[in-house]
């Protein structure tokens, strides 16, 4: 790996030196996702300052073109309004991607469509496509993704215009809750696990991995939990098991009590979160409420390793959750 970088070093300042530009700007933002599509799968990439900055790299269970796509977006409950990184890509023939990563409050393009000529460099000497110097500047949007921006005075809002009607949140309704719970559950969480964080910096961390809460939901009958799981160290990490049980909140009283408490249903909760990504997944309960001398006590436990996480969840925040 080593030998890699200073490889990549390398070829990059020979780039430098003879008067090229070869990195751009990509506007990161809190409220945004910045998507990037490449020509290839991608095979690995590195962040310059990877606090506040967040990248989702691509899902091997995911679809077709799915190991092409990048999600960049800026940590939703930091406090800094400006901040500035270097970001590198490599792809699977071994060309190396450089950009400017910036943070704004609304980015001009949120979705960019990488051509194999702005790769600045091949990290196994292959001869690169250089049709116009000038391609840096002129990034098109992907039009497979057919977004519509449209911009009003105080926002922008961007959406996609073709969605699946079976998967709009128009669906849920109550005769869809009667007749068919599970399916209910999955489109609530499908619409909601990317929502912005409504409790801030609500965390338990060991080390540079972290299980964060974002949220506590109430809706029919039925308590949300949503969480982000964010593992920043370069190794994967192998989940065992996530177990919620209701504790009292005496941490070091010999008749400490808890009682399990079984999920109805479990979205999306990962088996594997990779090195330098994340995860975000929605576990729902039946819906209960704690008095103050009690909390909910969520343990994520590592297989084949020591970094556990264990995070208290107070009886204020269970008995006053957000109503959708």
């Amino acid at each position: 790996m080593r030998i890699a970088l200073l490889l990549i070093s390398t070829i990059l300042s020979g780039y430098l030196l003879s008067g090229q530009t070869f990195s751009d700007t990509l506007q990161i933002s809190k409220d945004f996702k910045t998507i990037l599509i490449f020509p290839e799968n991608i095979s690995e990439s590195s962040i310059g300052n990877d606090f506040g900055f967040i990248v989702d790299l691509p899902k091997p269970e995911g679809g077709k073109y799915s190991g092409r796509i990048l999600k960049l977006y800026y940590d939703e409950l930091a406090i800094e309004n400006e901040n500035v990184t270097n970001y590198l890509v490599i792809t699977d023939s071994g060309n190396v991607y450089d950009f400017l990563l910036e943070l704004v409050a609304v980015p001009v393009k949120t979705t960019w469509y990488i051509t194999q000529e702005m790769a600045v460099a091949n990290i196994e000497g292959k001869t690169m496509k250089k049709g116009n110097e000038d391609v840096l500047q002129k990034i098109r949007t992907e039009p497979h993704f057919d977004e519509i921006q449209e911009k009003t005075s105080s926002s922008i809002t961007i959406r996609q215009s073709k969605i699946k009607v079976e998967d709009s949140i128009d669906s849920a309704t109550k005769e869809l809750y009667q007749s068919d719970p599970l399916e209910y559950y999955r489109l609530r969480c499908y619409y909601m696990q990317f929502d912005k964080a409504k409790i801030s910096r609500y965390f338990s961390r060991l080390d540079n991995v972290f299980l964060w809460l974002k949220g506590v939901y109430y809706n029919e009958d039925e308590l949300y939990f949503q969480y982000r799981i964010e593992n920043k160290e370069g190794l994967d990490m192998d989940v065992n098991f996530i177990k919620h049980q209701i504790a009292t909140n005496y941490k070091n009283s010999s008749s400490n009590q808890k009682m399990e408490l079984n999920p109805v249903f479990v979205y999306k909760q990962p088996k594997t979160v990779s090195g330098k990504s994340e995860n975000h997944f929605v576990v729902v309960f039946k819906k209960f409420a704690l008095d103050e001398k009690k909390e909910v006590l969520v343990e994520l436990d590592e297989e084949s390793g020591n970094r556990n996480l264990s995070l208290s969840i107070g009886h204020e925040i269970i008995n006053n959750p957000i109503h959708f």
